[in-house]
């Protein structure tokens, strides 16, 4: 017998065929879905970003490089399931839940600009809070260009995101005695703060 969702009782025949015992079915579905986003892999990368604003016309040099520090997570949105997406076979005890692809987001950045570098000149001034959030602005674009290329980066916070993520949504199962078949279906996605773009 084979549930699109669980959580549906179902009953069967004692041995003497005068009582009946209800079977209660674990609600895989409503539980899974309701642990919505849910983070299974994290990096630290640190990003610099250079200011080189010497001019010809000016008087002296202004040439900077400065950092700051990056975390990004690989998540599993189990919000996105579907009912169609949690069979629950009753009479094998399996439960086979198809996941949608983990996503990449930058969950945090450090506040400030740290100093690496500075040549600043006499009668040159040093960045001023709009230039450094415009250097920050210029730095988290280039970021968001290297994340989409660098495949190595990627692909690693994804596969760690979609072994643990599995892993996890295994063991829900298996607590409820029951035997796991997870996988992932559809294409990947890398989201970087608030835009989102697809990457395979």
């Amino acid at each position: 017998m084979l549930l699109a969702v669980g959580g549906l009782p179902g009953c069967r025949q004692s041995d003497d065929a005068t009582a009946e015992r209800v079977v209660t079915v674990p609600d895989f579905y409503t539980e899974l879905r309701s642990m919505h986003r849910m983070s299974f892999a994290s990096m630290k990368l640190t990003k610099t970003v250079t200011t080189d604003r010497t001019k010809w016309y000016k008087v002296g040099k202004r040439v900077g490089v400065y950092s700051y520090d990056v975390w990004i997570e690989g998540c599993v949105d189990l919000s996105e399931l579907t009912p169609y997406d949690v069979v629950v076979d009753t009479l094998a005890r399996r439960v086979s839940v198809t996941l949608s692809q983990p996503t990449l987001e930058i969950k945090g950045r450090s506040p400030e600009l740290r100093v690496e570098y500075e040549h600043i000149d006499l009668f040159r001034s040093r960045p001023d809070s709009k230039e450094r959030a415009e250097l920050k602005e210029i730095a988290d674009r280039d970021l968001q260009r290297e994340l989409k290329s660098n495949s190595q980066i990627r692909d690693a916070l994804l596969q760690t995101a979609r072994r643990k993520g599995a892993a996890y949504v295994e063991s829900v199962i298996e607590a409820a005695g029951y035997i796991p078949d997870v996988r992932f279906a559809g294409s990947s996605a890398l989201n970087v703060g608030p835009r989102e773009m697809t990457g395979e």
